[in-house]
């Protein structure tokens, strides 16, 4: 089974998203330096200074958001997301701004970004797309905690922002810059800090527009010897990262590997986990979920990556995730999404 699905699984039942403590530890440096009561703002905001002591450690997105809404009472600045990050060194971000001052040109360096980005915050996702002649580094909010984006948002896209800059060492003439939340009352520091840009509010996603020429600037001082180093730390620790926490999410990850024509049984599975099948029962329970409902969640899945694809038929599709016949799968199919999958396949084609 394809490495993309099993991820594309876990990343659908991670509990909650969190970013890096040492990116947090950033913020709350920063603030102290302007004269706050930093270590107030974080208690404030749920985190405790454990947390924050362990280099390794990871804070959830739902305290991240707390901590900007408080900073935001306690300095009683709404752009305090803008004016803390303008204050933050890009290269201070730790191993993935290592990774990217290594590239060899900004293009290289962003697609580094866009693979490595979850290392320091998984609540908000960017890609690269490229469109003639236009680049787009698209930041698309993937964390249900952030209801309210705008702190987290303005934040990221300063960073960027600089960072971009930092790595070819000249200002980049961005056409647009894109802000996926309402316009606030006033936008004097947007238009300060992205100046020479058209500010959009209320886009469907956040991110920069720029001309593609710009892709091949080089990189200043890049080492292909270090690059290669902080590529294997970072391809290692997003290993660690995305290993699966709870028992439900190491369900999953087997169910999705073992499903290759047969109906994986419980016992196997307890099996490669190296657990009894009462104790995986139990857990399972604890989590408030079943063996059951995992196995159907990852064939609806699955299923729904095999359509779209349109490379195989409903038959295959139905063997390839263990149904004995066509008509079983057809029926749980219909009981997922309301469609026959035949039905939803043309509904793909027809949009």
């Amino acid at each position: 089974m394809p490495t993309l699905a099993v991820v594309s699984i876990l990343a659908v039942n991670h509990e909650e998203h969190t970013l890096s403590a040492s990116s947090v530890n950033l913020v709350l440096h920063v603030l102290r330096l302007k004269g706050h009561d930093a270590e107030s703002i974080a208690r404030a905001a749920g985190i405790k200074p454990e947390q924050l002591q362990d280099v390794n450690a990871r804070i959830t997105i739902a305290q991240m958001v707390a901590l900007w809404q408080t900073a935001v009472q306690v300095t009683g600045d709404p752009d305090v997301a803008l004016h803390v990050s303008e204050a933050v060194n890009p290269t201070s971000a730790g191993l993935i701004a290592y990774v990217m001052m290594n590239a060899l040109t900004l293009h290289e360096s962003l697609r580094k970004l866009c693979k490595y980005q979850d290392i320091v915050c998984e609540g908000i996702r960017t890609s690269l797309q490229v469109q003639q002649q236009e680049a787009h580094v698209v930041l698309q909010v993937v964390s249900p905690a952030l209801t309210d984006p705008r702190h987290a948002i303005d934040s990221e896209m300063v960073i960027y922002k600089n960072a971009f800059e930092a790595l070819v060492g000249q200002k980049l003439p961005f056409r647009q810059a894109l802000f996926a939340y309402t316009q606030p009352e006033s936008i004097t520091e947007h238009q300060r800090i992205f100046a020479g840009a058209e500010l959009v509010f209320g886009a469907a996603v956040s991110g920069f527009v720029f001309d593609t020429e710009y892709l091949q600037l080089p990189v200043v001082s890049p080492n292909p010897e270090l690059n290669l180093l902080f590529e294997q730390y970072a391809n290692e620790y997003l290993q660690r990262l995305r290993e699966p926490k709870s028992m439900a999410e190491k369900v999953q990850r087997e169910l999705a590997r073992l499903l290759k024509g047969e109906e994986p049984s419980i016992t196997t599975v307890a099996r490669s986990l190296a657990v009894s099948v009462r104790s995986l029962q139990a857990r399972l329970h604890e989590e408030n979920t079943s063996y059951q409902a995992l196995l159907d969640e990852v064939r609806k899945e699955l299923a729904l990556r095999h359509l779209q694809s349109g490379r195989h038929t409903v038959s295959d599709v139905a063997y390839l995730l263990g149904f004995s016949e066509p008509s079983a799968f057809s029926r749980s199919f219909k009981k997922w999404t309301g469609l026959p999958p035949q039905h939803y396949r043309q509904s793909i084609a027809i949009a």
